[in-house]
């Protein structure tokens, strides 16, 4: 139910704030912004406490009057996580799943409520990620219990969320600096079974108008 509510919250957000992002200056309209970023994200798992994992990645903001698609990746780095996984093999009924690595894909619409300079904008979507390196620990287990820990790991590492997101930015001409907030609810079919919350700081450059004019000369 709270997955709902925040895509009826949204929904409603992005309908109210569509029509004023209009008077949006022609400057910002119709653009293909290539974007460079880092972030941090949160997360907990059932054997760690709140912890922080950092990215690096590149985004592409496809602008037209009322806002626009954003895209992104982003390869995230952890400091020696863990969790568990179901194994029904194992005496304890868990097997121990280590990382160091994940992908994250996004991609996600946004409304731009604020012309001038200074503009804020909210937008939903989804995201992909990956957890590229997980390994269970399979010490002193026996080969059955081996397959199974690797089974269950192989269909946790990859998730498909929902995606709610805010941010602010400040324009400078064709450049742009931004600071974002992404959300994406718990998951049990996933090794990170919180809630996932993204903090995004980058620069983006409009390199070429995303709108192709079509004429003829005479």
């Amino acid at each position: 139910m709270r997955i709902v509510s925040g895509v009826s919250l949204a929904v409603v957000l992005i309908a109210a704030f569509a029509a004023p992002a209009q008077a949006q200056d022609a400057g910002w309209q119709n653009r293909w912004y290539w974007g460079a970023q880092g972030s941090m994200l949160r997360y907990k798992t059932p054997t760690m406490n709140w912890s922080n994992a950092y990215a690096v990645g590149a985004s592409w903001l496809i602008t037209k009057r009322q806002g626009g698609l954003y895209v992104a990746f982003d390869q995230a780095f952890f400091d020696d996580p863990s969790t568990l996984v179901r194994n029904g093999l194992s005496p304890t009924g868990f097997t121990t799943v280590r990382w160091e690595h994940s992908q994250r894909w996004q991609a996600l619409l946004y409304a731009v409520p604020m012309s001038g300079a200074f503009q804020l904008y909210l937008g939903a979507g989804f995201a992909i990620h990956n957890i590229t390196d997980a390994v269970p620990d399979t010490t002193g287990a026996t080969q059955q219990e081996i397959v199974a820990a690797i089974e269950e790991t192989e269909r946790r590492k990859s998730r498909a969320f929902l995606t709610l997101a805010g941010g602010l930015q400040l324009k400078l001409g064709r450049l742009a600096v931004f600071g974002d907030y992404h959300f994406m609810p718990a998951s049990d079919n996933f090794l990170i079974t919180s809630s996932q919350h993204v903090f995004i700081a980058g620069i983006r450059f409009a390199v070429t108008s995303s709108q192709t004019q079509v004429g003829t000369a005479r």
